[in-house]
């Protein structure tokens, strides 16, 4: 490699590494116009420009790597399939194998990145339709992608026959694997009852027992049944399966219970996995919230050096730390020096955006989210986050509504966005068109936000019974919900 490709290259590394996308892609083009063979050069462009939300430039990009490749297009679609599957760019993802499935016709690996994409990123319709014409290629399924087809058409509301199916296998083939396969279907169906049924029956496996305690817990958290939740994860502490999972969650709820003690006691024993800098950062709260102050500092010091790639979030939650404890202008010092650190952080700009609004700067935060969507006009997160702020100050609901529907067609299965329509809906009068869509959100997420939407539409259209149930059951799940409380308070008082 000559020199100047060994610098750009190691520019691109460092670029990455420090969280620079802008930077990154900058370099990184610069990289493959000076060796256009340069297959890390391409993949390099790709990657940041996949985090800039650039799909066309990220797909033309990823085109050459997987064109030329010496390790072959099939194995590089594997590469490729495997970090978007863990990426939290979900809708990016998404339509990034969409791009790529149309320069692959015929591919069934690019068929099957398109599927898998467009399931994770809530348009289970349009996975649907994926695996039908992976399927008309003639390739056989293996189990896996079965078992998505099934969750897919089940999501897009073809709930009887996938459940048949895997009811027919099961009968056929009474297998551990096969149970679970069908609760998770259950699951998806939202037949919660008929899932426990099948998990209670797995328990009585020694091998099966702990996946099922597991998925077991995790419905019973959600559902605020806690005490139940608890009793699944204990025993999973004690078969030493889903470890870190399980003390995460006897944190939480340790903590729904006011032990701050042992919930400080198990967070700091989450050691690996998706939960590992959530629990710290929980930690570090408490800490801050309970006379600790120096102890959280330090705490969110070590795990920004510890965890680099996770530093807009530490900061995120660094700041949301400060809002909390009634310190919004410390607040918002850190994110403006995270935000000159971290200049393509959308999740630091929706935080900004977020404290402005808690503030009453209102027109700062639609300022900094109506950039958002500008820089991103493609990304549903984005044009979301937009729209619902406008309609919570009822702004310019026709252009919140508009925002909203771009947002809902491509993701229409996701609940934040299916909340966030209900709500533009109500905000224009329209409280019963409002219900479809905060229904369908609360069937999928219990958490206190829409749980105060819906209970709210519910109020004002006289259903207050049914409010008061929902906002229990909100309570219940999500009980520190600030929006959930002040909802509670506001139409309590006006009755």
């Amino acid at each position: 490699m000559s020199t100047d490709r060994a610098v750009l290259a190691r520019a691109a590394e460092v670029t990455a590494v420090a969280l620079q996308p802008s930077l990154t892609l900058d370099v990184a083009t610069r990289w493959s116009q000076l060796d256009p063979a340069s297959v890390e050069a391409h993949r390099a462009a790709a990657k940041a420009a996949l985090e800039l939300f650039e799909i066309e430039q990220s797909s033309a990009h990823y085109r050459v790597v997987l064109d030329s490749s010496p390790r072959g297009t099939d194995a590089e679609f594997a590469t490729l399939d495997s970090e978007l599957a863990v990426s939290d760019n979900v809708h990016g993802a998404r339509q990034l194998a969409d791009q790529l499935a149309l320069y692959f016709p015929g591919s069934p690996a690019a068929l099957r990145l398109q599927a898998e994409t467009a399931l994770r990123a809530d348009d289970p319709a349009a996975a649907v339709r994926s695996f039908t014409a992976l399927a008309a290629l003639g390739t056989a399924p293996d189990a896996e992608t079965t078992m998505s087809l099934w969750r897919a058409r089940i999501l897009s509301g073809d709930v009887d026959a996938p459940l048949a199916e895997s009811q027919a296998r099961l009968e056929r083939s009474p297998t551990a694997e096969n149970r679970l396969d069908n609760a998770l279907l259950l699951l998806a169906a939202q037949q919660n009852a008929a899932a426990r049924a099948q998990l209670q029956t797995l328990t009585e496996d020694p091998a099966a027992a702990p996946a099922a305690q597991h998925l077991l817990g995790l419905v019973d958290f959600e559902e605020g049944r806690l005490d139940e939740a608890g009793s699944h994860f204990a025993e999973l502490v004690v078969t030493g399966k889903f470890l870190d999972d399980a003390i995460y969650y006897l944190g939480l709820i340790a903590e729904r219970h006011q032990d701050l003690e042992r919930a400080l006691r198990l967070y700091a024993q989450v050691q690996e996995g998706d939960n590992a800098v959530p629990a710290l950062l929980r930690a570090a709260a408490i800490l801050r919230a309970h006379g600790a102050a120096p102890a959280a500092e330090d705490l969110l010091d070590r795990l920004v050096e510890e965890v680099p790639a996770r530093a807009p979030e530490i900061l995120a939650a660094r700041s949301r730390m400060y809002a909390d404890a009634g310190e919004p202008a410390r607040a918002a010092t850190v994110l403006d020096q995270a935000m000159r650190q971290y200049p393509d952080s959308a999740l630091l700009q929706y935080a900004a955006a977020s404290l402005d609004d808690e503030r009453g700067h209102v027109s700062a935060a639609l300022h900094e989210l109506e950039a958002v969507a500008r820089r991103r006009p493609d990304d549903p997160a984005a044009l979301n986050a937009y729209g619902y702020t406008l309609a919570d100050h009822n702004r310019q609901l026709r252009l919140a509504r508009s925002l909203i529907e771009r947002a809902y067609a491509c993701a229409p299965k996701n609940a934040a966005i299916l909340d966030s329509y209900g709500w533009v809906l109500f905000r224009q009068g329209r409280g019963e068109d409002a219900l479809t869509y905060l229904n369908a959100a609360y069937a999928d997420d219990r958490g206190g936000d829409i749980a105060a939407h819906l209970g709210e539409v519910l109020w004002h259209l006289g259903r207050r019974s049914d409010a008061d149930r929902v906002w229990s059951e909100g309570s219940r799940a999500d009980a520190d919900n600030p929006l959930l409380k002040a909802t509670l308070v506001r139409l309590h008082a006006s009755n």
